[in-house]
């Protein structure tokens, strides 16, 4: 890592938490769009909290990103980055719905934890 990367000065993005950041809005927006195809009353339901939970770490994220760059916050960021494209393989069959709310909430576990961790640094 070097030392424009660790933010050691002036105001720049962690370009982790910046991906993160980008990934976590484009899979809201994927949501959004999924509400149309979803089967069930129950499944807009489950899709419309899911939204909530992630524009919620949306905004989390973004307090964030001018945390200092650090491993653990890099490991967690290429976590949620891993872990997006099965959640869009949920989206595309939401016959699988609650194994779509399981995806989205273990993946904003750990969108938690990088948060955290931006946030303690």
């Amino acid at each position: 890592m070097t030392e424009a990367s660790a933010g050691s000065g002036g105001n720049v993005a962690n370009p982790d938490l910046e991906a993160m950041h980008r990934d976590l809005v484009a899979l809201a927006g994927r949501l959004e769009r999924s509400i149309d195809n979803a089967p069930t009353a129950a499944a807009i339901g489950a899709i419309t909290d899911q939204i909530v939970e992630v524009n919620a770490r949306v905004t989390a994220t973004g307090r964030v990103l001018l945390a200092r760059q650090t491993e653990e916050i890099a490991r967690h960021a290429r976590a949620v980055s891993a872990a997006i494209p099965a959640i869009e393989e949920e989206i595309a069959d939401l016959e699988r719905c609650e194994r779509l709310v399981r995806s989205i909430t273990s993946m904003l576990g750990t969108v938690d934890d990088a948060v955290r961790m931006a946030t303690l640094v």
